[in-house]
């Protein structure tokens, strides 16, 4: 594995930098095998380090598993774009926002990218305290979600929704499910669900399917996303 080949040689990296290739490392094994599926020789044997080098910088597994969580949600910008806050809210941002969160989480193979890495670590937490999912989803809260809000607002100001629109928070989070659930089944090498059509398709429906779930009038999805 390159990363260990790199730790083992590097003799002279400096501390901090070698931390984070151990922690770089060992994610895809956490992930796949899961906190307490992994043992610490098998930690060791992907960064390309002994165990007793492993615990110089980790004392704990535990703590290497802390310190791996905090690494991810501080590199996962999945959700964040450096540009969207300079959007203006409107119909037409509401269509792109939709259209690039469910075209990016699909085509990507992992809400999280990396190789579905932290998509499966996503998984896991869900299955324990969900902590590392919260922490992993602020910026939707803080970023994404608050964007959309604003401008799924904008598009009921301006007539573009139908006459009994969903609650903006609410929707937001639902258009996340939709893409999270489907990534989900997208996981296996074979995904679990057969679609029965090619993965551009199955974006496309998803995204009309979302925006006529938070309210948008058919004519506009029409217009601004089929033309």
């Amino acid at each position: 594995m390159q990363t260990g080949l790199h730790i083992k040689l590097s003799s002279r990296l400096p501390f901090n930098e070698r931390r984070q290739a151990i922690i770089e490392a060992v994610k895809n094994v956490f992930a796949t095998k899961g906190f307490d599926g992994t043992t610490s020789r098998e930690l060791a044997k992907a960064a390309g380090i002994s165990e007793a080098l492993l615990y110089k910088y980790f004392p704990t597994k535990l703590s290497l598993y802390n310190a791996m969580l905090s690494a991810s949600v501080e590199t996962a910008d999945w959700l964040v774009s450096n540009h969207l806050e300079a959007l203006k809210p409107s119909t037409a941002t509401l269509i792109t926002m939709v259209d690039s969160l469910v075209s990016h989480v699909l085509e990507s193979r992992s809400v999280y990218v990396h190789d579905g890495v932290l998509g499966r670590l996503a998984v896991r937490s869900l299955l324990d305290d969900g902590a590392f999912v919260r922490a992993l989803l602020k910026p939707f809260t803080n970023n994404w979600g608050a964007v959309f809000e604003k401008s799924l607002k904008g598009a009921a100001a301006s007539g573009d929704l139908r006459e009994c629109p969903a609650d903006p928070n609410l929707s937001a989070w639902f258009v996340y499910h939709i893409a999270f659930g489907l990534m989900l089944h997208f996981f296996p090498d074979t995904a679990a669900i057969d679609y029965n059509v090619p993965k551009h398709t199955l974006i496309h429906d998803a995204v009309c399917f979302a925006l006529r779930g938070i309210g948008l009038k058919e004519e506009l999805i029409k217009r601004h996303y089929d033309s």
